[in-house]
């Protein structure tokens, strides 16, 4: 292994556990200025369709992009490019679900201008219900 060389490959994929508690979810919405009731009271999220707190998007998203510089930074430097999220069902406190990315597609020359790294990602529940999709590109480099 060269340091400062990609090592991965299409279909190189990292997994992630996502395990909220209810505490975090209202500590994280009001960290990203989500002040919407649904993340922050329980008295209230009683009475909507869910019964209860859901975490807040802006906060699983967070969560969820901030694998990419975690991980790929250990080999090289890393810029994100582009992120989008679709959320198709909620994030409830106290379950556990996985966060997956996985690698569709690598472009570009480390020796130049980096490796462009595009990836498909998705949140699933125990039972493998996708709750979020999402997409991403990130740059490798030599250096920033």
């Amino acid at each position: 292994m060269q340091p400062g060389r990609n090592n991965y490959s299409i279909g190189y994929s990292l997994t992630k556990e996502l395990l909220l508690t209810e505490q975090d979810i209202i500590e994280q919405a009001k960290n990203c200025g989500d002040e919407n009731f649904i993340h922050n009271n329980e008295a209230s999220a009683s009475n909507t369709r869910f019964k209860g707190l859901i975490a807040s998007g802006s906060a699983v998203s967070a969560l969820f992009s901030a694998m990419l510089p975690t991980h790929f930074s250990r080999e090289n430097d890393v810029l994100g490019l582009e992120m989008s999220f679709q959320f198709k069902a909620p994030i409830f406190p106290n379950r556990s679900y996985n966060m997956i990315w996985l690698i569709e597609d690598i472009s570009g020359d480390m020796d130049k201008s980096g490796e462009v790294i595009s990836l498909s990602g998705k949140i699933v529940d125990e039972a493998e219900v996708t709750q979020v999709l999402a997409k991403a590109k990130i740059l490798l480099l030599d250096k920033l």
